[in-house]
């Protein structure tokens, strides 16, 4: 995959360690490549619902014991708020978001939100405002309805240039920044080069 200033759109969940695992590769790759990624939430709950009553994550009551932030509403709502203080508080947010879940076992407790707004340079009296702000229950909303719309299911999705779409899910991180490009490199190629390729899954090995 040829440097280009080009947008990648993706579709991600808090709560979902491949999602953290994809982050890390988009931020290994983003400059060598002149990307940029556009961060998008979809809750894996919301969409994988099958009850027979209405039910809507981002109409759960926040419940402070809840170490999954309900669901992923948490993280999600906190994340709506780094998001207004701009992009660059929004990718440092959300990656220290995810390492916190998913590399240090961090529960999604507003002590971890509150901490990582810190620890990103967030505007602590904005972020704590805005988190509280009801409209981002409308956002996330608003969000995950405009993806399913397009067909995401699963994340963590990544959307290509020329809407070659493909969700991306590896056991590890890549072990550097060489790898990280030439994996990306190669699923935008196989996407490009094969576009009546639809899945390729792989057996996941036993665990007793």
């Amino acid at each position: 995959m040829a440097a280009v200033n080009a947008r990648v759109d993706v579709y991600f969940d808090y709560l979902c360690p491949y999602a953290w695992r994809g982050a890390e590769v988009a931020d290994l790759v983003a400059r060598d490549l002149s990307l940029t990624f556009e961060w998008h939430h979809f809750s894996i709950y919301q969409s994988h619902y099958r009850g027979t009553t209405p039910w809507h994550v981002w109409n759960e009551r926040l419940d402070p014991d809840d170490e999954t932030g309900n669901r992923g509403l948490l993280p999600f709502l906190a994340s709506l708020a780094a998001r207004r203080q701009g992009p660059d508080a929004f990718d440092a947010f959300r990656l220290a978001l995810l390492r916190a879940r998913h590399r240090e076992r961090k529960p999604f407790d507003r002590a971890t939100m509150f901490a990582t707004a810190e620890s990103s340079g967030l505007h602590l009296a904005s972020f704590e405002r805005d988190f509280a702000d009801p409209e981002g229950r409308t956002a996330l909303a608003h969000e995950h309805c405009q993806a399913s719309r397009r067909d995401i299911h699963v994340t963590p999705t990544f959307v290509f240039p020329g809407g070659h779409t493909a969700c991306l899910r590896i056991k590890e991180v890549p072990a550097d920044r060489d790898e990280a490009v030439r994996l990306l490199g190669s699923l935008h190629e196989l996407l490009t080069r094969y576009p009546y390729l639809e899945t390729v899954t792989r057996p996941r090995e036993r665990r007793n």
